[in-house]
């Protein structure tokens, strides 16, 4: 009984994994990771952050962005 369930847990994992490689394979042939760039900017200026041009070399790898607002507007 237990070698069935165990079957039916790897091919739930399978189908899972493949549904997952059928989904990137469609996101890069339609060109869904193309512009990232411009997904960005139009992220950070719906969410009224600032990012000046260079600011990341100047603040170096890792450190973040802007700090998040204090209070208010919390779902």
């Amino acid at each position: 009984m237990i070698e069935h369930l165990t079957l039916g847990e790897f091919a739930v994992a399978f189908l899972m994994s493949l549904a997952a490689l059928c989904a990137f394979v469609w996101g890069a042939a339609t060109g869904a990771f193309r512009g990232m760039e411009a997904i960005k900017h139009q992220v950070l200026r719906v969410e009224g952050i600032k990012e000046e041009v260079g600011a990341a070399s100047r603040r170096g790898a890792g450190a973040p962005l802007a700090e998040a607002p204090r209070g208010g507007n919390r779902r």
